[in-house]
């Protein structure tokens, strides 16, 4: 089991992480914004029935129990509404090496919404996991995932080719890393 995450909030927002009574409005969330995250990754065009909300909470708890992963949900702390997702998978402590992974929802784009949730995952990578290195892939082509890392310090180090499926089609994917030295 992971260390638990111990964060403050930030002005704007809140991480924690879900819980079941939360997977209806994960759900609504995740369709109204399909188009958008669908064009860069595969799961949201998978989650289309209350059931599979309900395993992406469910999986999460159990990921974290099992020290693979931290997934949590981000809120408006004025509005209270789940305005997207940040978490570092992958956690590996003997290479201590994770991978961070965040998507907001498409009417809450552009408000730096990720840049403020990954940093605050971040900070648990490096402070209280001491991680060497978090890695993150972004889709080519996903322009603003690559600006979020690109201002919190990441380096793009390579292009994985053919890397993942969105859809039916295998896209090439940007690697990004950050060394714990280079977090600021």
């Amino acid at each position: 089991m992971l260390p638990p995450f111990t964060f403050a909030n930030t002005p704007r927002l809140q991480l924690r992480p879900l819980v079941m009574q939360e997977a209806r409005e994960l759900l609504l969330v995740v369709m109204a914004s399909r188009e958008s995250l669908g064009r860069y990754m595969s799961w949201p065009r998978e989650m289309v029935e209350l059931d599979h909300a309900r395993r992406f909470v469910k999986m999460g708890r159990e990921q974290w129990l099992a020290g693979r992963t931290v997934r949590l949900g981000v809120f408006e702390r004025e509005s209270g509404a789940l305005v997207g997702n940040v978490e570092l998978d992958g956690v590996d402590s003997r290479r201590r090496q994770a991978e961070l992974g965040y998507w907001v929802r498409s009417d809450r784009e552009g408000n730096g919404y990720a840049g403020e949730a990954a940093r605050s995952m971040l900070r648990y990578a490096f402070d209280t996991l001491r991680m060497h290195k978090v890695r993150a892939d972004v889709a080519v082509g996903n322009s603003a995932s690559a600006r979020v890392l690109e201002k919190l310090g990441f380096t793009r180090e390579g292009t994985l080719r053919e890397d993942r499926p969105v859809g039916n089609v295998f896209v090439d994917h940007w690697r990004y890393g950050l060394l714990s030295r280079e977090f600021r």
